[in-house]
């Protein structure tokens, strides 16, 4: 027993001259909510991420639009199409995201408790459901289409079907719509590399759903006719989503009953 005060008084002179204070009882709550801020700020990103990745793939010719497919797979087959098509970088980064999730996920007060496998799929799974709601409002495709305009690496680094529609030498040509004057049948273009085109449509199958007004991304077949002038044979729609209409069944009026009548 004396031995034991003795220690404990040993303890408490050490602890005077060290000036030792108590940590507050704040700084424990603000560590554990930065740990959960983390693990959920990596959680949306990487949904980001996810979504983004899943438009990237998915908005590709060979998924989306089959009408021009040959002309790819011409140069080569189709299951090299899907391999350059995957978009690393964006798995990469979800990958980084999630063990970053995971890394503030564990450090929280119960996240001990959880196998590293249970929440590395949790978090997996949140950025999935998360990542199909943000597709609903195109959070991926106006991202992807951002940077592809706007960041020159970018461009290096992934393998979408923007650059599929990057070869006017080879009949190809998409791009953003700038100008388009009816009168004249003229269409001005934007390209993803950022040049300026001259669509002369003179002679031009316009496919149905097409919206020609300023914004809008379009792709077009046809030929280089002269400098940034292109000859379209074809424009449509960046999406195909619209290429079914309904098919209109004429209304059939009923027939009316005829009463047979006696002739005197």
């Amino acid at each position: 027993m004396i031995m034991l005060k003795d220690r404990s008084k040993s303890i408490l002179e050490e602890i005077e001259k060290r000036k030792v204070v108590p940590i507050p009882r704040w700084h424990f709550v603000l560590q554990q909510f930065g740990f959960w801020l983390l693990a959920a700020i990596s959680v949306i990103t990487g949904s980001i991420a996810m979504a983004t990745a899943i438009y990237v793939f998915i908005d590709n010719d060979f998924i989306e639009d089959h009408e021009y497919i040959h002309l790819f797979l011409a140069e080569r087959p189709l299951i090299a199409e899907i391999v350059a098509s995957i978009p690393y970088i964006w798995l990469a980064t979800l990958a980084l995201f999630t063990l970053v999730a995971y890394f503030g996920f564990r450090h929280t007060k119960t996240g001990y408790r959880y196998a590293t496998t249970k929440v590395i799929a949790g978090a997996l799974l949140a950025s999935l459901l998360l990542s199909v709601g943000f597709n609903t409002i195109d959070v991926g495709k106006y991202i992807h289409r951002f940077l592809i305009e706007n960041v020159h690496v970018y461009n290096k680094l992934v393998y979408a079907n923007e650059h599929r529609w990057t070869h006017a030498e080879k009949g190809l040509l998409g791009g953003k719509v700038i100008q388009y004057q009816k009168d004249k049948q003229l269409l001005v273009i934007r390209d993803f590399n950022k040049n300026i085109w001259q669509i002369d449509m003179t002679s031009t199958e316009v496919r149905p759903g097409t919206r020609l007004v300023p914004g809008k991304h379009v792709k077009i077949t046809g030929v280089v006719v002269a400098t940034q002038t292109f000859k379209a044979y074809t424009i449509q729609g960046w999406s195909k989503r619209y290429r079914k209409r309904p098919v209109q069944v004429p209304k059939i009026a009923p027939i009316k009953a005829v009463k047979d009548t006696l002739v005197p």
